[in-house]
C-alpha cells in the first residue's frame, strides 16, 4: 500500500518513543493522525512537536485495555476523520519480574495493553479498514518483539503477549488478504525508548532493570530508525519485519538451536544477578 497525503493513521502509544516518531514521519508525508495514549500530557507534547504540520490531528487519551473505550474510540476517529487507512498498534508495557513474583494483577495489566489493546483495535477499526481496502488499500501494523522468538527470564508476561501478537498477525494477514488489508508483525530488538523505565521501580531487582535499561540505550537502534522501517513495511506489504541485528540474530539462533539457546540464556541471567 502506498502511503499518501490525506490518508488517516491511528497510532497507539503515540506519547513517546516509536509512536511519537511514527507520528512525525507520517505527518511529514501529509497523513492525518489520530493519536492515542494513556498519558494526556504526553499526547499534547507529541502534538506540540508537530505544530509546524498542516495535517489534521486528534488526541485520544484512554487505556487501550478498556473494551468500551476502544469501541468508542473507533467511532470517534471515523466521525472526526471520515475513515482510517492505517492502524498501528504500537503501545506496549513490560514488567521485569519472575513468573513466581508476577502477580495476577501484573499479568492483567500486561495482557490488557499488549494483547487486548491489539484485539480491540483490530476488531473495532476493521469496518473502517475494510472500507479503505475497497479504495486505495489499508494496513495494520502490530508491534510484536524479538521477545516473541524465545522465552526470556523475568519477561514471562511480555514474551507471552508478544508471541500471541505474532501469531494473531499471521492469522489476520491470511483472513484480510482478500479485503486489500495488509498486516505486518514487527519484531524490534533493542530500541532507545523509555518502555523499560516506565515500570522499572516495580521490578524484582531494580538495579538489574536499570542496567538493562542503560544497555538498551547504548546498543539499541533509534526510535526514528524503527519508525522508518515500519513505514517501509507498510509500502512493501511485509508479513513481518525484524528491526535491529539483535532481533535478526536471536531469530536465527532460535531456529538453528531451539533447545541449545536456552542454557546460555540461563547462564547469562545468573551472571546478571550477581554482577554489580
Amino acid at each position: 500500500m502506498k502511503i499518501q497525503a490525506g490518508q488517516v493513521a491511528v497510532i497507539t502509544g503515540a506519547g513517546g518513543g516509536i509512536g511519537k516518531q511514527l507520528a512525525a514521519q507520517l505527518a511529514h508525508r501529509g497523513v492525518n493522525l489520530a493519536l492515542v495514549d494513556i498519558n494526556p500530557d504526553a499526547l499534547e507534547a507529541t502534538q506540540q512537536s508537530l505544530s509546524n504540520s498542516s495535517v489534521r490531528i486528534t488526541l485520544h487519551a484512554l487505556n487501550i485495555g478498556d473494551c468500551e473505550g476502544m469501541k468508542a474510540l473507533a467511532d470517534d476517529v471515523v466521525e472526526a476523520h471520515g475513515g482510517v487507512n492505517i492502524l498501528i498498534n504500537n503501545a506496549g508495557i513490560t514488567i521485569q519480574k519472575s513468573f513466581e513474583t508476577h502477580s495476577i494483577e501484573d499479568w492483567r495489566r500486561v495482557m490488557d495493553v499488549n494483547w487486548w489493546g491489539v484485539i480491540y483495535a483490530c476488531k473495532f477499526f476493521l469496518p473502517a479498514l475494510k472500507a479503505a481496502g475497497k479504495k486505495d488499500g489499508a494496513h495494520i501494523i502490530n508491534l510484536s518483539s524479538m521477545a516473541a522468538f524465545v522465552g526470556l527470564p523475568e519477561q514471562a508476561s511480555y514474551c507471552t503477549t508478544k508471541s500471541a501478537v505474532q501469531v494473531l498477525s499471521e492469522t489476520l494477514w491470511s483472513e484480510f488478504n482478500d479485503d486489500n488489508i495488509g498486516v505486518t508483525a514487527v519484531h524490534p530488538g533493542c530500541v532507545k525508548t523509555d518502555m523499560i523505565k516506565a515500570t522499572m521501580n516495580e521490578s524484582d531487582n531494580v538495579e538489574l532493570a536499570e542496567r538493562h535499561y542503560n544497555m538498551v540505550q547504548r546498543v539499541g537502534v533509534s526510535a526514528e530508525y524503527a519508525a522508518a522501517r515500519m513505514l517501509k513495511a507498510i509500502e512493501k506489504n511485509s508479513i513481518r519485519i525484524r528491526i535491529g541485528k539483535d532481533s535478526i540474530m536471536l531469530d536465527l539462533i532460535k531456529r538453528l538451536l531451539p533447545k541449545g539457546i536456552l542454557k546460555p540464556m540461563v547462564k547469562v541471567h545468573r551472571q546478571s544477578l550477581t554482577t554489580p
